[in-house]
């Protein structure tokens, strides 16, 4: 995936979670590539990708699907048409996998 895609996802959840207060909380995490580290779940889109992020690295981000968010979240990256899979109440969008199904 590339890293225009990458920062349709943060606008995506950072302008619809970090500054309107009426939507619900959405949650993330990450596994990167070269090294394994999965981060913790979290709730701030900013730490996604305000930071300079090295897109390259990101072999998958997940999303916390809730009865609140499950719309939003899926309408959203059904929007941007990433390489990804929903799995009990977790979307994967993957960053270089090309063996899914696009949300």
């Amino acid at each position: 995936m590339n890293n225009t895609k990458w920062n349709e996802i943060f606008k995506a959840f950072y302008y619809d979670n970090e500054l309107k207060s009426e939507h619900p909380l959405i949650q993330w995490r990450t596994k990167d590539k070269e090294n394994g580290y999965i981060c913790s779940w979290d709730g701030t889109w900013t730490h996604f990708g305000c930071e300079p992020r090295d897109w390259n690295r990101v072999e998958y981000l997940q999303i916390k699907l809730t009865d609140s968010n499950r719309e939003i979240v899926l309408s959203s990256l059904h929007g941007i048409h990433v390489p990804g899979i929903v799995e009990d109440d977790v979307v994967t969008v993957y960053g270089y996998r090309m063996d899914v199904d696009y949300l």
